[in-house]
């Protein structure tokens, strides 16, 4: 592994994507030369969506803990207490919690921690942040910007906080068995690259007070959160402006407030489920964030005029319809 481990007080989880250690492969590879066995014609590998990656919580305990980064894989560590410092080339950088750092693959480094710094880290090959880069207008912003090293920047401590949990989901589930944990931790990555291209390539100000850009960026935060059910102001605090100017900036471009944009995305997404699945209104709740099913159904009905099992039945009608007439034949 690239990280050396200084010290035994380290409390250190590391996951790995594959679902082997190195070490285990070999072993692996070993038995089945010896053996003669090998895996069965035809089998297909599992999809790694994000190979190469390690994420994981750090936290020191009574003495100092140094890491020693090679520089062949893109590194970043979330600081959410305690202090550290940075040797790069011939430089030392302080480091104080919270903070954020940053160091693009080829930049060879060594990372100290004081005792009782706790945070999370992360390490990723070129082609996974490829792959978790985000599409869409800021796409090419956010992989320029990761071209550059953020060096212990200031973030809010709610930040730091984000980012950690970020980091501590895509260990969880890319150590897990568990349907879509790959995918769930490349939206996770997401999240991070676009909070480092935040930190590390502030919009001026004039750009920051355009509504267009503002709702923009809304609206892409939507698509990646409307399942997560974040209020108004969630979405406010990660765009780093009020509330108020959220909505006025809203209304301004779309005639909408914020919340009848979200409401009508998940109503969206819900009708995409109930006409194009067979989901039960409950299952299709419980895919959409919803914790009860009762809710849900209010919700959609108040949205839309309709219940679920209305809309559905309906859709189901108009297709046999469709079917039965004589504008469907051949």
């Amino acid at each position: 592994m690239e990280i050396d481990f200084l010290s035994k007080e380290l409390y250190f989880w590391a996951v790995r994507i594959c679902p082997f250690s190195a070490l285990e492969k070999k072993l692996d590879l070993l038995q089945n030369s010896r053996t003669g066995d090998a895996p069965p014609a035809g089998t297909i590998p599992p999809i790694v969506v994000l190979p190469d990656t390690e994420a994981a919580v750090v936290k020191t305990a009574l003495s100092p803990v140094a890491w020693t980064l090679h520089g062949n894989r893109n590194r970043a560590f979330a600081l959410i207490s305690g202090v550290g410092q940075l040797a790069l080339e011939s430089t030392i950088i302080p480091l104080a919690a919270p903070c954020v750092l940053w160091l693009p693959a080829g930049k060879p480094a060594t990372l100290t921690l004081e005792a009782g710094a706790r945070g999370a880290a992360l390490a990723a090959s070129e082609l996974a942040i490829g792959r978790a880069v985000p599409s869409g207008p800021i796409g090419t912003e956010v992989k320029n910007a990761l071209f550059h090293p953020v060096l212990g920047a200031k973030i809010a401590p709610a930040l730091a906080q984000d980012l950690c949990r970020s980091i501590e989901v895509i260990g969880d589930e890319l150590r897990s068995d568990r349907p879509g944990a790959q995918d769930t931790a490349r939206y996770h990555l997401v999240l991070i690259l676009i909070a480092l291209w935040r930190t590390s390539s502030p919009m001026p100000s004039k750009q920051q007070s355009a509504p267009r850009t503002l709702v923009r960026n809304f609206l892409h935060l939507v698509e990646l959160h409307v399942r997560d059910h974040w209020s108004v102001s969630d979405y406010a605090r990660f765009l780093s402006v009020s509330r108020g100017r959220l909505g006025s900036a809203v209304r301004r471009v779309t005639g909408r407030t914020p919340l009848e944009l979200i409401h009508a995305r998940l109503v969206a997404e819900a009708e995409v489920l109930l006409n194009g699945t067979g989901l039960q209104a409950a299952e299709v709740a419980e895919a959409l964030g919803f914790k009860d099913a009762g809710y849900f159904n209010r919700f959609f009905k108040r949205e839309t005029g309709m219940s679920p099992g209305r809309l559905r039945r309906e859709a189901m009608q108009r297709k046999s319809k469709g079917e039965n007439s004589f504008a469907a034949w051949p």
